[in-house]
């Protein structure tokens, strides 16, 4: 078997009249100032002593000497919605409106309103981006960008297995952000997916600390207490601190399933003085929870049985059995020293080791009958351990009327997994009138019984260039994997070594008004560990990808319009011996050859006239395989890959005398038809959700409402072929009661 495919309260960043928005003419000296590279992904600010790649002009422009630099940084608050910069896309300080990618940075802010309890969650109204019916799978994330799975990384580093049961959780509540990079990024973060990155951004010590508690409870019987805590530790503010927790005890809209979660999240952050900056990260999730992902037929789902449709909370396993049981730990640092003004070094460092329980029962088949499922009970216990180390050199620097930003990187990644596996035939379950008998344990380690250790260094370089209003972006990297399967079972190992060089080139020009079209090329590596099951090593996926764009950010303050930001592009990749499920055996995949997405996307972020924030996106692509051995499926689309998606979401602010605020918000989300089996023997019928916020504040203490799926809908959010589809949850309400110091 193998692996398949910041917290400033809303309510005071959206009352404010008018908005806020940053400019230089706004700065003010502030203490909490250090190199942006040791913070990760900047968002929302530009630190003292780095001019921001695309700035203008540069010290050396105005007649000063190139040593020189002023100390400024931007302090004030933002669009609770949309930040001013990320370093995900380039590792550089580069504002969005600059970056020859799209990329959506979900701010603590926005997962705040949207009250993101997953990645799935936080990432809805994003362009490109499916989430699957945002089912509270607490497994991991299950989605795709442009088509492809993502990769899920964790402060600029890559986290385990994104897509299967073995993955690292992510908790929202320990976020200071989420970046969302759609394509290619292999060029600066080596092997991966070529749809996208999911880059977390954990949150940091920090002067401006905003402390809070809260409480939350509402459907599914939930009840979570959270905190949010901070400051320093000495007199000189050198030394500061920083406690993220939470305490969860839930079930899940499908029955007896629990969602209960303890996490913990202590930071440490050292400044001796404003050139140096360490950063201690820690975290520990103990989860305790089952699958919520009921595989169910088609027939019954999808579309009526002669017996009618199936319960929406019907639980395909057994309660006595289901377990998902994970505990996970990570630690690790951010070291950052400024050698000199226009000179940064940066290293990021993490240990991260996940111990997993993992028992269910799935359909296997479904009777003549139509009424009677065939199961297969699975036990399966993995351990995993991940090493990653990124260090790197950025240097400024003017060549006549030419501004540079030249990065340097290594990068170095190593993974060990142990993952057993058992299964055995379990008892027939009638769907319209169940019966539950005793599961019959599997023994462990006898379907699957495999080591895997992989490690993979890289060696990249990026040229970013400012030239008379052109942006040029030149990244490449050299990959070196070695990887070595041992299968336990049978004595035999499957080594493998594989090392590809990829690259990036964009080109962006900023215009007077704001209006940046942009192009760029750029291509994928991954290789994959395991084999087929005939023992077959997997070769490395590779691809590439063209996008050209436009991304419009008014250059002056407008009233009503000063911080918002469209972008829109078009774009076709290209992905080459791709991993499909083997129909034959399932637990196991195999390359069906190549598979390309090409479209379109849009995606609006800021405020409208009116002081109403809102986010909007639609995305057309169009997945087809197009090489394959399996000649029903040439030309197909992938299953559970929508062709349209788009979303709307607008939210007002409302003040009521010095101390009294509230806001009301709602959004649709749009999901269209997918193909439910391979080949596209029926399909997944589209969906509209509506959600709705609603939050009344007095002085610092807030009292929240979300709903989800408002209006109840009962629709199949996913099949993947006809016995393994899946209903999204119905509707969701909760209520948080938070206060802030």
């Amino acid at each position: 078997m193998t692996r398949r495919l910041t917290s400033v309260p809303c309510a005071m960043l959206l009352v404010l009249e008018g908005g806020l928005h940053v400019t230089a003419a706004h700065a003010k000296t502030q203490p909490d100032t250090v190199p942006p590279q040791a913070q990760g992904p900047v968002h929302g600010k530009a630190e003292a002593g780095v001019k921001p790649h695309g700035a203008s002009p540069a010290p050396a422009a105005q007649g000063k000497p190139a040593t020189e630099h002023e100390d400024i940084t931007v302090a004030g608050l933002r669009s609770g919605f949309l930040p001013h910069a990320s370093q995900s896309a380039t590792k550089t300080q580069t504002p969005l409106e600059l970056t020859p990618q799209n990329i959506t940075v979900i701010t603590q802010e926005r997962m705040k309103i949207l009250n993101a309890r997953s990645v799935s969650e936080a990432i809805r109204y994003s362009a490109g981006v499916s989430d699957y019916g945002s089912k509270d799978d607490p497994r991991g994330y299950f989605g795709t960008i442009r088509g492809f799975s993502p990769d899920i990384y964790l402060d600029g580093t890559r986290t385990p297995d994104a897509s299967s049961s073995q993955s690292f959780s992510i908790e929202p509540w320990g976020l200071e952000a989420m970046d969302v990079l759609r394509g290619a990024s292999s060029a600066l973060y080596g092997s991966g997916q070529l749809g996208g990155i999911i880059n977390a951004v954990s949150k940091r010590p920090t002067l401006q600390q905003q402390n809070e508690v809260n409480i939350q409870t509402g459907s599914y019987s939930r009840i979570q207490g959270a905190a949010d805590v901070g400051g320093a530790l000495n007199r000189d503010k050198t030394l500061l601190w920083r406690f993220n927790g939470l305490l969860r005890k839930s079930d899940t809209y499908a029955i007896n399933i629990k969602n209960n979660e303890i996490y913990v999240a202590p930071s440490l952050r050292w400044r001796p003085d404003s050139k140096t900056d360490f950063t201690i990260l820690a975290s520990y999730e103990q989860l305790d929870a089952g699958s919520t992902a009921q595989f169910l037929p088609a027939d019954g789902t999808v579309y009526a049985s002669p017996y009618g449709y199936i319960a929406r909370n019907f639980l395909s396993s057994d309660a006595n059995f289901d377990v998902y049981s994970k505990r996970q730990v990570a630690i690790g640092y951010s070291f950052t020293r400024q050698l000199a003004p226009n000179w940064t070094i940066t290293q990021n460092m993490r240990y991260a080791h996940l111990d997993l329980d993992y028992r269910f029962v799935t359909t296997s088949a479904l009777a003549a009958n139509q009424r009677t499922i065939s199961r297969t009970a699975l036990l399966q216990t993995a351990n995993y351990n991940n090493v990653t180390l990124d260090t790197r050199s950025n240097l400024k620097l003017t060549t006549g009327p030419v501004h540079h930003e030249l990065l340097f990187g290594v990068d170095f990644r190593s993974d060990f997994m142990a993952n057993r596996r058992g299964q055995t035939k379990a008892s027939t379950l009638d769907l319209y009138n169940p019966v539950y008998t005793a599961i019959t344990w599997p023994k462990a380690g006898t379907y699957s019984n495999t080591n895997e250790t992989e490690t993979d260094t890289g060696l990249y370089l990026q040229e970013q260039a400012e030239w008379k209003h052109i942006y040029l972006t030149l990244s490449g990297r050299g990959d070196f994997t070695q990887s070595l399967t041992v299968n336990n079972l049978t004595r035999g190992s499957t080594p493998q070594s594989n090392n590809a060089f990829t690259g990036r080139v964009g080109l962006l020009y900023a215009s007077s008004i704001g209006l940046n079209p942009y192009v760029a090329y750029a291509t994928s590596f991954q290789p994959q560990v395991g084999q087929t099951y005939d023992n077959t090593p997997y070769v490395p996926t590779t691809g590439k990808q063209i996008e050209a764009g436009v991304k419009y950010r008014p250059v002056k303050e407008m009233p009503g319009l000063e911080n918002f930001m469209l972008t829109a592009d078009f774009f076709n990749l290209v992905e080459n011996n791709v991993l499909t499920s083997d129909p034959n055996h399932t637990a196991f995949d195999i390359q069906t050859g190549q598979q390309r997405t090409r479209g379109f996307e849009f995606e609006g972020i800021g405020r409208l006239p009116g002081r109403i924030d809102f986010i909007a996106s639609y995305t057309y692509q169009d997945p087809r395989i197009t090489r394959t051995t399996e000649v029903a499926q040439l030309g197909q689309r992938p299953v559970a890959v929508p062709s349209h998606m788009a979303s709307l979401f607008l939210k007002r602010d409302f003040r009521f005398g010095q101390n009294w605020s509230a806001g009301v918000g709602g959004g649709l989300r749009y999901t269209g038809n997918t193909a439910g089996a391979l080949p596209e023997t029926f399909t997944v019928p589209s969906q509209l959700v509506g959600d709705l916020v609603a939050h009344l504040d007095y002085r610092k203490t807030r009292v929240q409402f979300n709903g989800t799926n408002i209006t109840d809908q009962k629709y199949v959010s996913v099949c993947t072929r006809s016995v393994a589809c899946a209903y999204a949850p119905g509707r969701a309400m909760f209520v948080t009661i938070s206060q802030r110091w």
